[in-house]
């Protein structure tokens, strides 16, 4: 695999929830012995050709996993975050757990104290989201007496106790070779066992004690209930969450139980059709299924299952109803179908490993560590054949394997616990008001001396913030020249068959037997008012029956015969999982929308007329008469964009910005975010209401428009040369028996654009920033040097301003050179007005920048790193696909590419230029509390919409 990966784990078992394992994690790639710059990590994104660089914190261990296909880059990134882990400037310097953790911050002597931090700011965006905060809940009441049962992100209210000489210590015990373990993957000569060995090679080896302990059974099941913050308008009359969770283990199991288990929690969890999470949906009590079924990536699994949005009457139901299905399936057990459809499907995924645009070598590097962080071979969970053989074989002579593992695991388990997860709606205001009298506290304690030295500090880490670092530091940084860059575009080998309709592509490309399939059906014959609905039309399309049987049986037909087919809806602006997704983009140069609907599949050659079978059912005979099932869906997309809201309001704001300028944005804001979030609860209660008949023949008229021949444009396929053949004769029979098209022909988008201030309140202790605008209506024009002055701009100026200054976990800016919008965006940040002003000071920092030949040449390699994108086999025919729909040919991306390698100081200046208008016309769209909108709203003339008020 060229995708060349690397990773150092330490066995990092946290004490308490002070968040010092997380903590660390961002500190050490804050500058190191070899490295002494601010942030290495941050000049390796703006200059590496990296397909993954980043660090992350489990509740045992610490991964820091980089990858790159080029060797030279591949050396340089194992080189950087060898120095970091092994030698940071952070054990040295208290100021970079002050950003990264947090400190106290105060400007002027009569202001308040507060409390800013990266690590800080993004814990308290978690603890503001109630799935998540159920889950950790639910982890750690599962283990009282380990070290699962304290969060090594850290919890909010404890991370202003981590102390720096508890930070030093915590490295020097962990952050040692003898507790390290180094993963390498890839096409690699093994050279940088050498560089590896430079840094051990100053160490000598020492005793660590990172063992995890395992935690006892606790005798008898527990009942607990918790908070939640929800806003004071919410209505919370069906708002419980309740799950019940077991620890299934007493340490890691061997593989043949390991596999069963992955097994079971597939047939009883695994797909919508499965008994258990198809009871908890047909009761109709809550929204959505919650808990996620096994987890057996730590010491000891654990299997979780709930339910949110219940009435308080109905969580002893829903307890009860989990237990009677339980029961029920250890007596009953499985059908064979059902069976042979879940061994079919695990099969071809561990066969495939499809890992998307995620480095193989990771997927790999993660399923190793759930064994080798307990002392086990890191290889064993890797190897599935020769267990799943004895599996079947078991299965095979009659052998209750399952119903065993459910009696045995479940059942018979006394380490169960019940949560309850209640809303309140003064939690809020109290969370605010307990930290704010903390900081009141603390500040009386403070003389006026100790007042002005926490003044002089504030300052003082400002200034080193924004203190740019000398070019001997930067010089220290390794990279790449520009002769390491290929000047020509990378082609995807593509066959246009001509004469042919509708339009056929096909890709020749190593699959190892696996066909990728999309059908492309043009989404231009909707009617306007029917688009908000397009999105649930595509998520059902899978989970309702057809004229040959119910949602189960189809399910397990396509498990059975495919590697799969599935539903959902994505939008994205024109210029690895087979789902039917709706997309819709912008077209450079046409002010019209291109909307497609892919029904995407795959399977091996020798069932791809079954798979084409199965498309065909899908589209022609799904049978959307089922208000039950409808109302079930809806609900459940409704508590899923519920959740967004809150957990992504970044995504959210940028699709309200994107509404406000294009046609596609639009489009795209009706397929998501707030818009869709109200489409659908006005859904559900006009169906509560008795419209349901009105929403059939909706559903009925979308099947119509969409899935007819003048629609079907492209059928595309993607598989090994000698199956393309048999793979186009099986789609072209599939659009030969669609029905002609009924519909007058296209419909005419119209829109109301035009921009607009909107402030989107929600539950939360941080906000969601954006501001931005069409350049192309303010009169720029599109040249390839964009993209690297947008990347630049955002690992500069916005990584600086809000992230590390303001305290924001995230800030960035997008620029999409098919739409021409341009947005800035900040991601869990304790501001808003300050942020906002933020983004206003962009285009004069790029328009004085002063960039040296050795920065410029980094800037540009860093931006073909995300040009050059490592791509699948079913990537790469899918992405030539959207291509030939949005005309970009190789000579249009050579044109670019072109533009790219050749930018000059100069158009960082042009681009600066082309981002003013933004600052007095742009569009803004935060997501946020009620105290930051409210304080923001006079300045910025915002139109506040609460979307969970109670009506």
């Amino acid at each position: 695999d060229e995708n060349k990966t690397f990773s150092v784990v330490f066995r990092t078992p946290p004490e308490n929830s002070n968040g010092i394992a997380h903590v660390l994690e961002h500190s050490v790639l804050c500058g190191s012995r070899k490295y002494p710059v601010k942030e290495p990590f941050v000049e390796l994104m703006k200059s590496s050709l990296q397909t993954f660089l980043n660090a992350m914190t489990f509740p045992d261990r610490t991964c820091y996993p980089v990858a790159s296909c080029n060797l030279k880059d591949f050396y340089n990134l194992i080189d950087v975050y060898l120095d970091a882990v092994f030698f940071p400037r952070a054990v040295n310097d208290p100021l970079v757990l002050a950003q990264e953790g947090w400190h106290y911050e105060i400007e002027k002597k009569d202001d308040p104290l507060t409390f800013k931090g990266v690590v800080f700011n993004e814990m308290k965006g978690l603890y503001s989201n109630p799935d998540m905060l159920h889950g950790r809940t639910a982890n750690q009441s599962m283990f009282p007496d380990n070290e699962y049962g304290v969060d090594s992100g850290g919890d909010p209210k404890e991370i202003p106790s981590l102390t720096f000489d508890y930070f030093k210590d915590f490295h020097s015990k962990y952050y040692h070779p003898s507790n390290a373990k180094f993963w390498f993957y890839g096409d690699d000569p093994a050279d940088a066992l050498e560089l590896v060995d430079k840094y051990l090679s100053e160490f000598d080896p020492i005793e660590v004690n990172s063992k995890i302990t395992v935690q006892p059974k606790l005798k008898e099941p527990r009942r607990i209930v918790e908070d939640f913050a929800v806003g004071e308008d919410e209505d919370i009359s069906k708002k419980i969450m309740m799950s019940i969770n077991w620890v299934i283990s007493e340490g890691k199991e061997d593989l043949q139980t390991s596999l069963a288990l992955q097994f079971l929690n597939y047939l009883m969890m695994g797909t919508p059709a499965s008994p258990l999470y198809k009871a908890l949906v047909d009761s109709g009590f809550g929204s959505r299924v919650i808990g996620g079924g096994l987890d057996d990536g730590m010491l000891q699994a654990t299997f979780s299952v709930g339910l949110k949005d219940l009435k308080e009457e109905d969580v002893p139901k829903v307890e009860e109803l989990i237990m009677k299905t339980l029961e029920e399936l250890a007596e009953k057990g499985f059908e064979s179908d059902d069976i042979k459809a879940a061994v079919n499907t695990i099969e071809f995924q561990n066969r495939e490993l499809n890992t998307g645009s995620f480095p193989k070598g990771l997927a790999l590097l993660f399923a190793a560590n759930s064994n080798w962080n307990y002392d086990k071979d890191p290889f064993e969970a890797l190897k599935f054949e020769a267990p799943l053989e004895e599996l079947k074989e078991r299965l095979k002579k009659g052998e209750p394997v399952f119903q065993d593992l459910i009696k045995s695991k479940i059942l018979e388990n006394s380490h169960k616990v019940i949560l309850e997860s209640r809303p309140n709606k003064q939690l809020g205001k109290k969370l605010d008001e307990e930290e704010k009298a903390t900081l009141q506290k603390h500040r009386e304690t403070l003389t006026e001396k100790e007042i002005e030295e926490l003044i002089n500090e504030t300052v003082k880490l400002k200034e080193i913030q924004e203190k740019p670092d000398t070019p001997e530091a930067m010089n220290t940084v390794p990279g790449l020249e520009l002769s390491d860059i290929p000047k020509e575009t990378p082609k995807i080998p593509s066959e246009l068959v001509t004469g042919s309709d509708p339009t056929v592509l096909r890709h020749a490309l190593p699959t190892s037997g696996v066909i990728y399939t999309d059908v492309a059906f043009d989404l231009s014959r909707v009617p306007q008012e029917l688009l908000p609905l397009v999105p649930l039309f595509t998520r059902a399309l899978k989970q309702l029956g057809t004229a040959k049987g119910d949602f189960v049986s189809l399910t397990r037909r396509v498990g059975m015969s495919t590697g799969g087919i599935a539903a959902s809806t994505i939008c994205m602006n024109k210029k690895g999982d087979p789902e039917p997704v709706a997309i819709c983009m912008n077209k450079k140069g046409d002010p019209e929308p291109v909307a497609y609907l892919f029904m995407r599949g795959k399977a091996m050659a020798p069932q791809m007329s079954e798979l084409a079978d199965l498309m065909e059912e899908i589209a022609l005979t799904t049978d959307f008469d089922n208000k039950d099932r409808i109302v079930q869906l809806a609900s459940q997309a409704r508590s899923g964009a519920q959740s967004a809201l809150v957990s992504s309001g970044h995504m959210v704001a940028s699709a309200g910005l994107g509404a406000q300028t294009t046609k596609a944005g639009w489009l795209s804001g009706q397929f998501s975010g707030v818009e869709q979030y109200k489409f659908l609860s006005d859904l559900l209660k006009r169906i509560e209401d008795g419209g349901w008949e009105g929403v059939l023949q909706e559903l009925k008229t979308l099947q119509a428009c969409i899935f007819n021949k003048a629609s079907c444009t492209i059928l595309n396929i993607t598989a090994d040369d000698e199956n393309l053949d048999g793979a186009q004769a099986s789609l072209e029979r599939l659009a030969s028996n669609l029905p002609a098209d009924e519909q007058s022909g296209p419909v005419l988008l119209d829109p109301t654009l035009g921009r607009r201030a909107d402030g989107i309140v929600v539950p939360t202790q941080v906000n969601y920033v954006g501001k931005g605008g069409n350049l192309y209506q303010s009169g720029y024009e599109y040249h390839g040097s964009a993209l690297v002055v947008s990347k630049l701009l955002g690992a500069t100026y916005l990584w600086d301003k809000v992230r590390v200054v303001g305290g924001a976990y995230g800030g960035f800016c997008r620029f999409d050179p098919r739409s021409g919008d341009f947005k800035y965006l900040s991601y869990r940040d304790p501001n808003l007005t300050q942020t906002l002003e933020t983004y206003d000071g962009a285009p004069g920092f790029l328009k004085d920048l002063q960039l040296g030949e050795e920065e410029l040449v980094k800037a540009v390699i860093g931006c073909m790193g995300d040009v050059d994108a490592y791509l699948l086999p079913d990537a790469k025919g899918y992405q030539a696909m959207l291509r030939h729909l949005l005309g970009e040919d190789d000579e249009y991306r050579q044109k670019v590419r072109d533009q790219i390698l050749g930018t000059k100081v100069e158009d960082f200046r042009t681009f600066g230029e082309a981002l003013e208008p933004v600052i007095e016309k742009g569009g803004i769209c935060v997501v946020g509390s009620a105290e930051a909108c409210d304080k923001a709203k006079e300045k910025y003339d915002l139109s506040l919409t609460s979307p969970f008020a109670e009506e």
